[in-house]
């Protein structure tokens, strides 16, 4: 997919499933208002629109598009819903994932209404470090747009820009470009 093209709009019979190979992947939905906001943002190695297979009524609930150049490798509802059957191994794998997912998308909610934004953005950079880190600066490039993570924050860009000058005043971090180093 190039910048911009769509996998899916909302609504749309869905058939398959996918997982990130490259690139990225901005599930969006819009408001009454006709604004865009964005449920998540998938990374290599992410698959998403997989829970759709278990529903009767098969539909995309969202949106969708690739953020940037970005290659995904889809599977087929059908054919992996046949595996499931075969392998229980498999599919205690894929339960266990989605469970994750949920649980993660509750400790969101209660972040996105029991946090300010502050609180949420310097989670969000906290969950950027690699799990691998040790300590001392470490440095964060981010792929996509700045726009993309307000959105997902649920924050205006203007917010975004101000928490991270005010973090940047109190020596927290260093913001060169799309280059963040936390201290």
């Amino acid at each position: 997919l190039k910048e911009g093209d769509f996998l899916f709009k909302k609504g749309q019979p869905a058939e398959c499933f996918f997982v990130v190979l490259r690139g990225h992947v901005k599930l969006t939905r819009l408001s009454l208002d006709g604004n865009e906001k964005v449920i998540e943002i998938l990374s290599p190695r992410q698959t998403f629109a997989e829970a759709i297979m278990f529903r009767p009524q098969q539909i995309y609930p969202v949106t969708a598009q690739a953020v940037g150049n970005t290659e995904v490798m889809s599977f087929e509802h059908k054919v992996f819903l046949g595996i499931l059957e075969q392998s229980f191994d498999t599919c205690k794998r894929v339960m266990c994932d989605m469970s994750l997912r949920l649980h993660k998308w509750l400790n969101e909610i209660d972040e996105l209404t029991l946090q300010n934004a502050t609180y949420r953005l310097v989670n969000y950079l906290l969950y950027q470090i690699p799990k691998n880190h040790q300590s001392g600066p470490c440095e964060i490039h981010f792929e996509i747009p700045k726009h993309l993570i307000a959105s997902r924050l649920s924050i205006k860009p203007e917010t975004l820009s101000r928490i991270l000058h005010q973090l940047t005043e109190e020596h927290l971090i260093t913001v060169t470009g799309r280059t963040i180093t936390i201290h």
